[in-house]
């Protein structure tokens, strides 16, 4: 990022540390990974540590200092939503990485467009600090590498290539008009294309309503490369 200092660290921060706290089943995993953080980088201070959403915001709530960032496992013993858990953390205005060992791919596909603003597999622990300085610095859509090689591996249903590049454009966010105008066709002829992209994803038992969906179906089956993801359109 433009805005980190040489060192890594994040400017203005080692006089007021970034505090990161935990949310995670693992408890133990949780004791670990806040002990190293301040050792990564002296921006970082360790925040608390709980099993749900609830019992963190009760003990941020009581803590000498409130939390920056929440390291969210994707799931709980609770069993709640990670939607859900997203969106009350950042109600509360915390910064939320997911960061979790699951890999199944068409669970980590929920992860887009909930609004966390990073996500981490635990296998790319080495990366958690890039992650949040990436995050604190303004980078709301930092993913690890091996998240999104897991992300990917799901295969779609077979679409022509008209359909592909229909799905890749209205995915990152061009609008049908635009993508008639790019595709020398009528707005009919998108409007019927993305409808049949739609179809075919909902009959292959993915649910796909929105712009989101169809970026997120994208990334997973590789219409829309990993690149391009991974620095930010």
């Amino acid at each position: 990022m433009d805005n980190v200092a040489e060192d890594g660290r994040i400017p203005g921060a080692v006089d007021c540390p970034v505090v990161v706290s935990v949310v995670d089943n693992e408890l133990d995993l949780c004791y670990g990974v806040l002990a190293r953080l301040p050792q990564v980088n002296s921006s970082f201070a360790a925040g608390v540590m709980a099993a749900t959403v609830p019992d963190f915001l009760a003990l941020d709530a009581a803590a000498a200092r409130r939390s920056d960032v929440v390291l969210l496992d994707f799931n709980l013993k609770d069993w709640s939503s990670p939607a859900q858990n997203v969106a009350e953390l950042k109600g509360g205005g915390y910064a939320v990485v997911i960061y979790t060992h699951e890999e199944r791919p068409e669970r980590l596909q929920d992860t887009l467009g909930i609004g966390a603003d990073a996500v981490v597999h635990k296998d790319d622990a080495d990366r958690l600090g890039e992650a949040l300085i990436a995050v604190m610095n303004g980078d709301h859509e930092w993913v690890s590498p091996l998240m999104v090689d897991v992300v990917l591996a799901a295969p779609g249903p077979h679409l022509s290539p008209v359909q592909v590049e229909v799905l890749r454009l209205y995915g990152t966010g061009v609008t049908a008009q635009q993508i008639a105008s790019h595709l020398g066709r009528s707005l009919e002829t998108v409007r019927t294309h993305l409808k049949m992209v739609k179809d075919r994803y909902q009959k292959h038992g993915d649910a796909v309503y929105t712009r989101t969906d169809m970026l997120r179906m994208g990334l997973r089956d590789g219409h829309v490369g990993q690149d391009w993801y991974l620095r930010g359109k």
